[in-house]
């Protein structure tokens, strides 16, 4: 089973898309990786607790444990997704998003 693991800020714009954002994970997980379930949880942060530069923060981090191995280019396009997804959704740049994916192997 896969999951992502979202940080965001309550005074920032990810803070008011997550439903789509949440429906718009599962969709590009799905899309890429049909046989896994995957689960999707929020932690909203107060303001000012996250910085960039010694300035408060404006980023989100989204982290994906996948529980199956992918190649370079399945990777590639995996986090070009999920990067475009809340780049659309949110109107925020390319710099204002951190995504990261690490692969367990599947418990049997």
């Amino acid at each position: 089973m896969a999951h992502f693991s979202c940080i965001i800020q309550r005074d920032q714009s990810a803070a008011t898309c997550v439903a789509e954002l949440e429906a718009g994970l599962h969709e590009i997980h799905a899309k890429h990786f049909a046989d896994e379930p995957t689960t999707v949880s929020w932690r909203r942060l107060p303001p000012g607790d996250m910085f960039t530069e010694g300035k408060p923060s404006t980023s989100s981090i989204v982290s994906c444990v996948l529980g199956c191995a992918t190649s370079l280019p399945e990777r590639e396009a995996f986090l070009r997704a999920v990067c475009e997804l809340w780049t659309s959704t949110t109107g925020c740049t390319d710099h204002e998003v951190v995504v990261a994916v690490t692969e367990t192997e599947p418990l049997t």
